[in-house]
């Protein structure tokens, strides 16, 4: 153990790609970029410089959770009152930007290269249905297309399961380091918060090791006005060090177009829709009650009456309690006005414009994230049909490059798994094929005119899965079965009839 600025320091990190070297590089790299750091520039969740480059982690996981930053230019004095209404104002539309991709990318079996099967490899569908596959990849693809960047950590077998695990992991505590020529991962670093134990962890990914640290202080990271930096109380945590089989760096990055969110260039527009909406929303709650007064002329001397009805009060001395009591707002009560006076009433603004407006910001987004109009406002039903079609052909495509992006990951993914298992014929990376499930839906009429069209031409297995839309799972599983009963029923009694069609004694 070393000493360091009055502190114990149990990892060195001086040596390039040493495990303490990669701790600290892909530690602070985390940081950086769940706060949104480059160079100089750092960008709050609330509040952003102008000067940014790109929005932190943290800043679009805040966007995507419905909490965007409120505005900044709110008087000291009235601030926390006022939050409460900007907080109401707002419309979580970011979700919507990537649940209307990640909803049609449903991710259904494998093929691999031990099983010549149109339909998936068993064994694959065994190693999904052990690990809640379908649902921890819908959560991969929610990060992926959120975020930006998605991970999966592979756990070999161990005395407890015969099977890998298979885990999502956020971005938001996970990173990985790449060869910049043949993009081969060469570390991972998962670092988070044990609630439990009250302590952080790093799990620290080299090839064929697992190396964990620990670290028992409440800030395990900080800002040191520069740069991140990490607490010099980690330690190895050695009980938990491990062997990875095949020498391979078991974390695996699923990265989305050029690296950033589906949301990161919308940032502006979406800020700007909250600002409508919630001039939208304030102007009608400070006219829910529309202002009254009482406009008199200066040469009148006749003055109302107080409030017992005894003697007059000047309507020039009389207070705003005094006059409250003049004008009660109640179903029997009369006002008796000085001779001459009139009541003005406030006129209610038109908020028309406004509203035409927003919906001018929810097309122009929807046009430039290349998502249906129908998936962001509800009433674009008065499209043109062929702007519709054109606008769910550009969705469609955006929608198979991200299944193309994604399909190496998971090849990758489940070479890893099937390695670790021991099934090395099921390993070969360049051998494994996602199967996807269906990116639109039909109706039954459209699937049964397709259905006439295509009978005796294609397959029965391909018509069941590309026409009819079932899994590569129900079909082996439960209409195959189905199918060679109701084949032999229809061959059984074909035989009776012919039977008992027979001429008697032939």
């Amino acid at each position: 153990m070393t000493w360091k600025g009055g502190w114990p320091v149990s990892i060195e990190t001086e040596e390039p790609y040493s495990p303490g070297w990669w701790l600290l590089t892909l530690g602070v790299k985390l940081h950086e970029r769940r706060a949104g750091i480059r160079g100089k520039y750092k960008f709050a969740r609330h509040g952003l410089k102008p000067n940014r480059v790109r929005p932190g982690l943290d800043l679009l996981a805040d966007y995507l959770a419905g909490d965007p930053p409120l505005r900044e230019d709110i008087h000291s004095e009235w601030s926390a009152p006022f939050r409460q209404f900007l907080r109401m104002g707002r419309m979580n539309i970011a979700p919507k930007l990537v649940s209307s991709t990640t909803n049609r990318m449903g991710l259904r079996d494998f093929r691999t290269a031990a099983v010549d099967d149109e339909l998936g490899d068993l064994k694959a569908r065994d190693l999904m249905r052990h690990n809640k596959l379908k649902l921890r990849a819908r959560e991969v693809h929610d990060n992926m297309l959120g975020l930006g960047d998605a991970y999966t950590i592979v756990t070999p077998p161990d005395d407890t399961r015969a099977w890998s695990l298979i885990t999502s992991e956020s971005p938001l505590e996970c990173i990985t380091a790449h060869d910049p020529a043949t993009g081969e991962t060469l570390a991972g670093l998962k670092m988070f918060r044990d609630e439990i134990e009250n302590a952080d962890y790093a799990y620290l990914f080299l090839p064929g090791e697992l190396y964990v640290a620990r670290c028992d202080v409440p800030t395990s990271t900080l800002f040191t006005g520069r740069r991140w930096a990490l607490s010099s109380r980690w330690e190895w945590d050695y009980d938990r060090w491990d062997d990875i089989p095949g020498n391979k760096v078991a974390m695996v990055r699923f990265q989305n177009k050029n690296g950033v969110s589906e949301i990161e260039g919308e940032l502006n527009t979406l800020d700007r829709i909250n600002d409508k909406l919630f001039n939208e929303w304030w102007i009608g709650k400070i006219q829910a009650f529309r202002q009254r007064a009482i406009v008199m002329a200066e040469e009148d001397d006749e003055v109302p009456p107080s409030a017992d009805g005894d003697e007059a009060a000047d309507p020039m001395e009389m207070s705003d309690e005094e006059w409250a009591q003049v004008f009660t707002s109640a179903p029997d009560a009369m006002w008796k006005l000085p001779k001459g006076a009139e009541i003005w009433e406030s006129k209610e603004t038109n908020t028309q414009q406004l509203t035409e407006s927003i919906k001018g910001e929810l097309q122009w987004l929807a046009f430039t994230a290349s998502k249906p109009l129908h998936l962001i406002t509800p009433d674009a039903a008065n499209g043109s049909a062929e702007g519709a079609s054109t606008q769910k052909e550009e969705h469609t495509f955006e929608l198979w490059d991200r299944q193309d992006r994604a399909d190496a990951s998971w090849a990758e993914t489940m070479a890893m798994a099937f390695e670790f298992q021991g099934d090395t014929d099921r390993a070969d990376v360049s051998q494994i094929e996602v199967i996807w499930g269906p990116t639109q839906l039909h109706s039954l009429q459209e699937i049964g005119e397709t259905v006439s069209k295509v009978n005796g031409v294609l397959p029965w297995e391909a018509i069941m899965t590309d026409v009819m839309q079932y899994s590569p799972g129900d079909v082996v599983d439960r209409l195959r079965p189905q199918r060679s009963r109701d084949m032999l029923s229809d061959a059984a009694a074909k035989a009776a009839a012919e039977r008992r069609a027979a001429p008697a004694g032939g």
